[in-house]
C-alpha cells in the first residue's frame, strides 16, 4: 500500500509538520531540532502552495488577454502558455491531490495579481474593459480545451 508521501505530498507535509509540534510539546528532552524540522516542512507545503497561485496567475493573464485583447499576433502563444500552465498544475495535482482543493481558494489572489499585471503588459487594453471580479470559474481556469473566443472589435 502506498503511502501519503508518496500519494499526497502536500497532505504529508500537513500531517509530518502537525505530528513535529505535538512531539515538540510532549518531549522536550530529544536531541532533535524540531522547531527547524517543523518550519522546513512548513516551507516544503508553502513552496507548493505557491507554485500552483503563481501557475494560476499566468494562466488567468493569458485567458484575459485571449478574452479581452485585439493583438492578432501572440494569441497562439498565449494559448500555448496556458496549455502549459495547465499541464504542470495536473503534474501537482497528480503528485498532491490535496493542493487541487485549495485552487479555488487561491484563486481571488491569483485574478488580482493577474488583472494588476495584465493592465500593465497590455496596451490596447482599456482599464474599463477587464472585469474587477474573475469572470472565470476553476473548472474552466483548469479545462484543457477552454480557451475564450477572440474578442469582436465595433
Amino acid at each position: 500500500m502506498a503511502s501519503l508521501y508518496e500519494t499526497d505530498f502536500y497532505a504529508w507535509t500537513q500531517e509530518q509538520s502537525a505530528k513535529l509540534r505535538a512531539l515538540l510539546t510532549e518531549r522536550t528532552n530529544l536531541d532533535l531540532d524540531i522547531e527547524n524540522l517543523v518550519e522546513e516542512v512548513d516551507s516544503m507545503a508553502g513552496s507548493d502552495r505557491r507554485e500552483v497561485g503563481n501557475r494560476l496567475k499566468i494562466i488567468l493573464i493569458h485567458l484575459l488577454k485571449l478574452a479581452y485583447c485585439f493583438y492578432p499576433q501572440p494569441r497562439q502563444t498565449w494559448r500555448d502558455s496556458v496549455q502549459a500552465q495547465r499541464s504542470s498544475l495536473d503534474i501537482l495535482f497528480d503528485q498532491s491531490p490535496s493542493l487541487r482543493r485549495l485552487a479555488p481558494e487561491l484563486l481571488d489572489k491569483a485574478y488580482a495579481r493577474a488583472l494588476a499585471q495584465t493592465k500593465d503588459e497590455t496596451i490596447d487594453l482599456s482599464m474599463d474593459m477587464l472585469p474587477t471580479v474573475n469572470p472565470f470559474s476553476i473548472d474552466s481556469i483548469l479545462d484543457l480545451t477552454y480557451i475564450p473566443e477572440p474578442p469582436v472589435r465595433l
